[in-house]
């Protein structure tokens, strides 16, 4: 019995409640009336008092364990628990330790493998060949394609991949040739984190597709990293009111902006707020003092830690940078911040927003569109050189967000590379 049971007891009648100190008369009692009990109750049987229990164990048991078998259910629990970890967290470490698992899973899948139709519960989805199974829909509307979440039998972790439904045209190919580049050249390698990775491509018949029942729309399927949702699912929640998580997110979602401009090559054309996706830092905590070391044009700087990862998604608007116009290249920088601000200061958020909050995004989109302005005339040869010394560098700089000296904990052993290091990939969205 505890003793809080016991105290409850001793003062079972009395007119007032006794709190005894240790010690007392009273507190002694209580110790005394607890081992009276104890020693009251039945102890509990071993399998040495039930001979017949004892002997059905003994039976099951195997006649002999050798160490083989020991070993083999040790490394089993060792890799469920090591894969479980790989599955949960989101940091690009494990990213990329999760990317070799799904794709070695999915090595049974040919490239010119076919959805087959079907049900799950209510839902009406699809199977391929039984190895993913394509559950249920999800993501914000688009003209481009659908997302469903997808689930892998035997794998740990409900829905490990996003799934998503394309025509066959030139531009939804393109678009997968772009995400297998990334997801090579600067994933695997970790030389950002501010993209979404694939794990696998297939494009069905139409020989094939006719024998399944499948639609121009459900042809061509990206097997994708899952994210936890878009920009603007997010601002539907009290995140859009946290100053810094909302400074941070949209620092973030200029440098995926620079990246695949500069180091990619590629402007983008359809910056808006279910483009950019999110990933949640499970293991972030808002007293954590880590920061990410980027590297643009020679010089080094880093951006803190945040709750939430910010990656650039769907490519099949992209021309070559080197061919669009300065006005486009821009436009991929401002549209994406309107989908930080409130409506009353010209952005898209229509809940309430903390005041201060608003004001401060909407500082930020007029900085940029000030930028902008100058790059369309000619007064500025590069969009995001500016944007890092007169926004990063200067705007609200007492929070820490962003700097130039190099912090005590560093979280990436590899720089994030923004600008140009290779040759830009030859892929033609048109």
């Amino acid at each position: 019995m505890k003793y809080i049971d016991a105290l409850k007891k001793y003062n079972e009648g009395k007119d007032k409640w006794c709190a005894p100190r240790k010690g007392s008369v009273d507190y002694l009692k209580i110790r005394k009336m607890m081992k009276d009990i104890a020693s009251a109750s039945p102890k509990k049987a071993s399998v040495s008092a039930s001979p017949k229990k004892a002997s059905s164990i003994i039976a099951s048991l195997p006649k002999k364990v050798s160490p083989k078998t020991i070993f083999k259910n040790a490394t089993l629990i060792q890799r469920f628990l090591k894969n479980k970890l790989i599955l949960t967290k989101n940091n690009l470490d494990t990213r990329v330790q999760r990317y070799q698992l799904i794709k070695k899973r999915l090595d049974k899948i040919t490239a010119t493998d076919c959805l087959t139709k079907k049900m799950f519960g209510q839902e009406n989805g699809y199977t391929l060949n039984g190895l993913v199974n394509l559950e249920k829909k999800i993501g914000s509307a688009s003209v481009e394609g659908v997302i469903y979440l997808s689930s892998m039998p035997d794998m740990v972790g409900v829905y490990p991949i996003a799934s998503k439904l394309m025509k066959i045209k030139p531009s939804n190919v393109a678009e997968t040739k772009m995400n297998e580049w990334i997801t090579q050249n600067l994933l695997i390698p970790k030389q950002s984190k501010h993209f979404v990775m694939m794990y696998k491509t297939t494009k069905c018949p139409v020989a094939k597709s006719n024998d399944n029942k499948l639609v121009a729309i459900e042809r061509l399927v990206n097997y994708n990293e899952l994210c936890d949702g878009d920009i603007s699912a997010l601002m539907k929640t009290n995140v859009r009111n946290n100053e810094m998580e909302m400074i941070n997110m949209a620092f973030q979602s200029l440098i995926a902006v620079a990246t695949y401009q500069n180091r990619v090559g590629y402007c983008h054309n359809d910056t808006h707020h279910g483009n950019f996706l999110y990933q949640i830092n499970k293991d972030y905590k808002e007293s954590d003092t880590g920061y990410y070391h980027y590297i643009c044009y020679g010089s080094s700087f880093y951006i803190k830690s945040c709750k939430y990862n910010i990656c650039l998604f769907d490519f099949g608007r992209s021309t070559p940078v080197l061919t669009t116009s300065n006005s486009n290249i821009a436009w991929d920088y401002l549209k994406i911040l309107h989908g930080f601000v409130g409506r009353k200061y010209g952005g898209i958020i229509n809940d309430p927003m903390d005041q201060n909050v608003n004001k401060n995004m909407a500082e930020i989109l007029s900085r940029v569109q000030t930028i902008m302005n100058d790059f369309i005339k000619g007064d500025v040869d590069d969009m995001f050189d500016e944007i890092i010394h007169n926004i990063f560098a200067v705007f609200r700089n007492g929070t820490g967000i962003f700097r130039t000296k190099k912090p005590a904990k560093v979280l990436n052993k590899i720089p994030y590379k923004i600008s140009m290091v290779e040759q830009y990939p030859k892929i033609k969205f048109k």
